[in-house]
This record gives C-alpha cells, structure tokens and sequence, in this order.
C-alpha cells in the first residue's frame, strides 16, 4: 500500500484529536504520545464532535425529492454538484475544505480513530471497577466503525444481493490502525459480514440509558443494524432488531405539541433520536434547498403536521423548512425504526403487525381528534402504505437514494427519475450504473484499487 492513502485520512483524524481536548494536547507535544492511552483519553476521542456528521449529501443530490428552476441550477457553487443533479458525475473532486466534507475520506478518518480506540482498548485492563465505560467505549468505536463503512457502501457500491454479494465489490475494510497495512476491495458480502458484526458487538456492550445526546446506546445500535439487513432484504433479522431497539428505546414525539413558529421547528434536539448525527450537505445542498415536487408535497393531507412542520410555501412551491446542516438528521431514529419494522413485517405476511407499527407513528403525526387507524385488505396493499409513509417521514435523510436502488429490483416499485431543468431534460432509469458513485479518482492514484464502471 502507498502511504499517501492515508495522508488525508491522518490529518482528518489529527482534527478528530484536536476537538477533543485542548490540555490533553498540550501535555502531550511529541505527536508520538497523542496516541490515547488511557479510558480518559478514548473517552475524549470517542466523544469527539467529528463522530457527530455523516456524508451521504451526494445521494441527497441524487435523489427524486426536489426539483429546481434552470436559474437554481445555475447558482450553484460547484460545477460538481451540478454534475450530480443530472446524474452526469465523472469523478469525486477534492475540494479540501472542511466545511465540505469528501465522502470519502472522513468516513474513512472516522473508521481510523476507531481503529486506534479499539487497539489502545486491547494494552488496557478491564477490571470490574473500569467495566462499565470500558465497554462503552469498545460499543462507541465498534458502532462507528460500522455506521462510517455502512456510509461508504451506500454510496459507493451496488445494492446488497445476496446472489452475486459474494463477487460483488464491497469497499476497502480498515481493521487496524497500522496506515502501512496493504487495503483492497472487499466483496459486497464481506462488507456487510463486517458491519452486522461490529453493530451486533456493539449493542452487546453499549449501556442501556444515554448519556447524552452524543453517546449512542442499545437502541441505536439495534436500529442501526435494522436499517443495515434492510438494506440486505434480511426482513426477518431487521424486523428483530427493530424490536429490539423500541424496547430499549421508544420515544417518539408528538408534532402535535411542537410549535410550527420558528423558521426551524423540527430543530435536532427530539427524543426520538438514538444519537446527534447531521449529514454534511456541501455537495448537495440544492437538494435541501430547492423545492420538493408538487406530486410529494400533495402526499400529505391537511390534517397532517408534517405538511407544516416540513415545508413552507412561497410562490406556489414548497420549500423545506430544514436548516442546511443542524437538523437535517442522518442518524437513526424511532420513527425510522418503526417504519422498518413495519415493512418488514408486511414483507413477511403479517400486515396487522406491520399496520400496528405504522399507526403507532401517525397517531403522533395527524392533528389531534383527526387520526383513524389504517388497515390493509392484505400484505402488498400495507406495504403500498407503509413505503409511502416511508418516503413522507424520512425526507431529507439520506436514505431516498439507496431507497431508490433497492425497490428498483422490484417491478412493482420501480421509478424511472425525471428531471426537467429549462429545457432539457434528463433521466435516470431503474438499476442504471449511475446509482453507484466513482470512487473519488485521487484515492485511486494513490493504492491502484478498483474504480466502479461508469
């Protein structure tokens, strides 16, 4: 391997320190003993606001949830981001700021300090004084690791299929914090084999109460690794770990009790959420601030809070009400975990479960004395339902994309995307190439792996 891989992911994990604690790197000058070496230290390091952001903001880009005027278009800062709107991205640049985080070093950064949390985990004693933040801390690095390469495969792989995940390529899986150890592809299988490894440790060793909103927990582990076998069509796996998580963790909030008034009502502070992480939108920002299209917009009744507490109108458009970055919520949460649960369970041909679930969330979404439960006549008419309820609830997640990729494997679901931008037009079919990004073309230079086909 040719160190300069791992030039930019040093210095992103440099920062990570940096953040930490101003004293503890003060006292320690010598860049050799900035390696922690002690709980305090990895507890510094595993709270570091750096494991607080996610990318994903390409696929926002991407994705069918917005629509923009050609004078939009053209404001755009980045010709890059342009590229992605239509679905015409040749390579990922590097922009080198901080403010606009690539997609793929600072996952990569993020699995780096974890690697370093775990191997500095190893030199120290557990003992029954130290156990319950040990533990934590081994949970915290594994959860992280798995959340960043889980980041890196929705973004720069195939969907999962578990016919041809086996020869598939997955992505590089750093497991040692040695920058001189050799990286490769690995399959699609692999990749997936390590992150429900990682997350189901880490929900073995994770606490159940949160510390704060920056500590994840049990529930977030065990919602994580729903999401993840969803996206592995392992229906049966992820409806169990959505149980799992609204045991230990069921809050959801009423839109009833939230005030529509501020520019940002739906501010990144809920209950709901298992953990604060934004997604760093530099390379998609037109897709939080353009509008929503017409046909989205309209999939919400006038009884429901969301139509609200998403969007505001302007000249005939609706426009989303989130800020850019603080609360464009691209951790999991409840809601995301009962929408899981729900479709997995119609998938499985139990629709009154399924139903059961999805109606637990709307009654806290509708205006009150305005709910009535829905009911589905058989599976395939709740699932209709509950992907819908799907696409309304999670806006502005980073998930529309890889949404996208797996129902375009069904026939049912399948969606060709059309946007109009002036008077051109461009289209993006089911299962196209384009719906896996290039891997970004300096990381190629520098290690020879293999670039994904465009």
């Amino acid at each position: 391997m040719k160190r300069s891989f791992f030039y930019t992911v040093l210095s992103a994990f440099l920062l990570l320190l940096s953040s930490c604690s101003k004293e503890w790197l003060e006292e320690k000058q010598d860049i050799k003993l900035v390696i922690p070496q002690t709980l305090s230290d990895l507890n510094l390091l595993m709270n570091s606001n750096r494991f607080s952001y996610d990318g994903r903001g390409s696929s926002e880009a991407s994705n069918d949830d917005f629509e923009m005027t050609l004078e939009e278009f053209n404001s755009l800062w980045y010709d890059f981001e342009r590229k992605l709107i239509t679905w015409n991205i040749d390579e990922f640049p590097k922009l080198g700021s901080v403010e606009y985080q690539e997609e793929w070093d600072y996952p990569y950064a993020q699995v780096q300090a974890c690697n370093v949390a775990l191997k500095a985990l190893e030199k120290i004693q557990r003992t029954e004084s130290n156990a319950s933040i040990y533990d934590r801390l081994k949970g915290t690095a594994l959860y992280h690791r798995a959340r960043a390469f889980m980041n890196v495969a929705m973004t720069f792989c195939k969907y999962y299929d578990p016919v041809t995940a086996g020869t598939d390529l997955g992505i590089p899986l750093k497991l040692d914090e040695n920058i001189n150890e050799p990286i490769f592809r690995s399959t699609l299988a692999e990749t997936y084999q390590q992150i429900t490894k990682d997350l189901a440790a880490a929900a073995g060793l994770l606490p159940e109460n949160q510390i704060s909103v920056t500590h994840i927990t049990k529930g977030g582990a065990y919602a994580l690794l729903a999401r993840t076998y969803l996206y592995m069509n392992a229906y049966q796996h992820a409806l169990e770990n959505a149980d799992l998580s609204l045991r230990y963790h069921p809050f959801l909030d009423d839109y009833n009790k939230i005030d529509p008034a501020p520019s940002y009502p739906l501010a990144n502070n809920s209950k709901e959420t298992h953990i604060r992480i934004e997604m760093t939108v530099g390379y998609g920002s037109a897709g939080f601030t353009s509008a929503v299209p017409n046909e989205l917009y309209q999939l919400y009744s006038d009884n429901d809070l969301r139509k609200t507490l998403f969007f505001k109108v302007q000249n005939g458009r609706a426009f989303w009400r989130g800020e850019l970055v603080n609360n464009n919520l691209s951790g999991t949460a409840t809601d995301e975990v009962l929408l899981i649960g729900a479709e997995c369970a119609a998938r499985l041909n139990n629709k009154e479960k399924a139903m059961a679930l999805l109606n637990t969330l709307l009654e806290k979404r509708l205006k009150t004395g305005t709910f009535i439960p829905l009911s589905a006549g058989n599976n395939e008419e709740a699932l209709d339902i509950i992907l819908t309820e799907r696409r309304k609830e999670l806006l502005k997640r980073g998930l529309r994309f890889q949404d996208l990729k797996r129902l375009n494997k069904e026939n049912r679901y399948a969606k060709t995307i059309v946007r109009k931008i002036g008077d051109k037009t461009y289209v993006l079919p089911p299962n196209d190439k384009r719906y896996v990004f290039p891997i970004p073309q300096y990381i190629i230079n520098y290690n020879g792996i293999q670039q994904n086909p465009r």
